[in-house]
């Protein structure tokens, strides 16, 4: 069946279920996170140490949401997401220079069989996922919508890549197909389908020509686990996602490039707990896209050449109005050099760590505090745009140009609606 098909299908899926609704139902919500820290890098090159000292970031989100329901109980409906996010240093992988996108736009049809989901929405593996406890909304440590360290450019923080997110972002919120089961005894499934990158509706197909490992054809599947055992609340997740490479970047092998492009594939899994105000989990993503990093193009090639690992740890305690929390965060990934003498590997490391506090000033509004470490390892010389590696550091022993340590504290301040 082809995309257009498949697209037709759902569409009359959500129009069959609109014929039998009544009055719709309108909800408002957002949130709005805001930073202000001071940061102290020690770098080895491109990340400009101008970018360091006291800066301030912002992210939040307004949501429209509508819906219609049957006598039989089946919900239709649709949902707006605007964003305002701090240009290149969030974590989006389209639109990343605007300061406020349309991030989200779909329509759904739910009823006893599940949900179908029709627009720019998240993908499965994403939705799945069990994600550690964290004191902060925003500043995460594993997934940070707002990043503290900046290269030379003034972006987003990731040498040859290196991003350390334990969840499959891969499809962003690209246009798709998803599809949600009802939760039994706690197990729900998600699967979703993209066929290209789309950019915030700007277009529909991101990049309509073909280009050097392209990636489209995403599949997602998702396994979600989610109850209360006793007094227990666990929480759990298994997810898989795969692409297809449009247009391989190297056709042929040589001793300088010994590898090929290749298809994306990622997996991850995750799990966590919470019991009399402790809460405690882990999460670890595995990736073939170098660095973890994918956008329409991501560095993927043969025989591990560009595998990566990242897995991260939080734990959270809760009282009255008060929080305390940590968390850890670690990805490793092979970084492919092209030399004259034979092709090889070297091994790019990251690692952030986050301590901290916080104060509930009402349920919708918290105040946080704390401290953060940052250190990267880039393991190869990158060009100056610090996305790939272009030869080994000419002096042996010396930094390499995407080495970085960094302190920040800061203070977060949150409110929701």
């Amino acid at each position: 069946m082809s995309r257009s098909a498949v697209f037709g299908v759902s569409l009359s899926a959500l129009a069959a279920a609109a014929a039998a609704a009544e009055e719709p139902v309108f909800e408002l919500s957002g949130f709005l996170d805001a930073a202000l820290f001071d940061a102290g890098q020690d770098t080895g090159g491109f990340a400009d140490p101008d970018q360091e000292g006291f800066d301030a970031l912002a992210n939040g989100k307004l949501n429209l949401r509508g819906a219609l329901v049957s006598e039989d109980g089946t919900e239709l409906g649709g949902r707006i997401e605007l964003r305002l996010q701090s240009g290149g240093r969030s974590n989006a992988t389209s639109g990343a220079a605007d300061a406020l996108v349309v991030e989200k736009a779909y329509v759904w049809a739910e009823s006893g069989l599940g949900r179908l989901v029709l627009g720019a929405e998240d993908g499965a593996a994403k939705l799945a996922q069990a994600a550690p406890p964290s004191l902060t909304k925003s500043m995460r440590i594993d997934n940070p919508l707002m990043m503290p360290i900046a290269d030379g450019a003034g972006d987003y923080y990731r040498p040859a890549g290196l991003m350390l997110r334990t969840d499959s972002y891969a499809s962003d919120q690209s246009a798709k197909i998803v599809y949600r089961s009802p939760r039994l005894i706690g197990l729900q499934l998600i699967v979703s389908y993209t066929p290209e990158f789309s950019a915030n509706l700007e277009r529909f197909v991101k990049t309509a020509a073909t280009d050097f490992d392209q990636q489209s054809d995403i599949f997602e599947a998702g396994l979600s686990y989610d109850s209360n055992l006793d007094e227990v609340r666990v929480r759990a997740s298994l997810t898989y996602l795969m692409a297809a490479n449009e247009a391989e970047r190297d056709t042929a092998v040589t001793l300088a490039s010994p590898w090929r492009s290749a298809d994306l594939s990622e997996w991850s899994a995750a799990a966590g707990f919470k019991v009399d105000g402790f809460s405690f989990g882990g999460a670890y993503r595995h990736s073939n896209a170098r660095g973890g990093f994918v956008d329409h193009a991501p560095v993927v090639l043969t025989g591990g050449a560009s595998d990566s690992e990242i897995w991260s740890l939080g734990a959270l305690y809760e009282w009255e109005s008060w929080k305390i929390g940590a968390n850890y965060a670690r990805g490793r990934t092979k970084v492919a050099v092209e030399d004259a003498g034979g092709g090889r590997l070297e091994r790019q490391t990251g690692e952030g760590w986050q301590i901290g506090a916080a104060y509930a000033v009402t349920p919708e509004i918290q105040i946080a505090a704390g401290f953060q470490r940052y250190s990267f390892a880039a393991g190869a010389a990158l060009n100056p745009f610090g996305l790939a590696e272009t030869r080994p550091a000419d002096l042996p022993g010396g930094a390499y140009v995407g080495d970085l340590d960094a302190d920040i504290v800061f203070t977060e301040f949150s409110f929701g609606f």
